[in-house]
C-alpha cells in the first residue's frame, strides 16, 4: 500500500514537473495609435493625361556648386527622395552609374530630393520627365517640383 502511495506521487510529480510553463495566450483586441494629422499648405497636383505629379515648393541645395548652376531655373525633375541624407547620397551615386547628373535638394518638409535635370521652361521638364520613365521603368515614379 505504501509502495503504491509512493509510485502514485512519483507519478504525480513527475507529471507536474515536465507540464509548459507557457500560459494561454489572450486575445485583446489591437489599439489603434491615434493618427495626428499636420496640417500643411503643400498642394500636389496630378496631370491625369500623363500621370505627371508636380509640388510646389521652397528648397535649398545641398551643395553651392549646385546652387551656381540650377539656380537660375524653377523646373526641377526629381527622381527620388530621402529623409536620411546618406541614402539620397548613396541614391545620388547609384544613378549617377546611369549616366545622370544628380544634385540633391534640401527641401522645406526636411526631405533630400535627388533632381537629374532642371529647366526655365515647365514643358522641357515634364518632356523629361516621360523621356525618364519610357526608357527606365524603374523610374516610373519620376515627378516635377516647381520652385516657390
Amino acid at each position: 500500500m505504501k509502495m503504491k502511495l509512493v509510485l502514485i506521487v512519483a507519478v504525480l510529480l513527475m507529471f507536474a514537473g515536465c507540464k509548459s510553463k507557457r500560459m494561454a495566450a489572450v486575445d485583446e483586441p489591437v489599439r489603434e495609435r491615434p493618427v495626428i494629422e499636420k496640417e500643411t499648405d503643400i498642394a500636389v497636383e496630378v496631370d491625369h493625361t500623363t500621370g505627371i505629379m508636380s509640388l510646389e515648393e521652397r528648397f535649398t541645395f545641398a551643395r553651392d556648386e549646385d546652387k551656381s548652376r540650377h539656380d537660375q531655373k524653377s523646373y526641377f525633375v526629381i527622381i527620388g527622395s530621402f529623409r536620411n541624407r546618406d541614402n539620397a547620397e548613396r541614391f545620388k551615386e547609384t544613378i549617377r552609374m546611369k549616366g545622370f547628373e544628380p544634385v540633391i535638394l534640401l527641401s522645406e518638409t526636411g526631405l533630400h530630393r535627388v533632381s537629374v535635370d532642371s529647366y526655365r521652361m515647365e514643358n522641357d521638364a515634364r518632356a523629361r520627365i516621360m523621356q525618364i520613365r519610357s526608357k527606365f521603368e524603374e523610374h516610373a515614379d519620376t515627378w516635377l517640383l516647381i520652385r516657390k
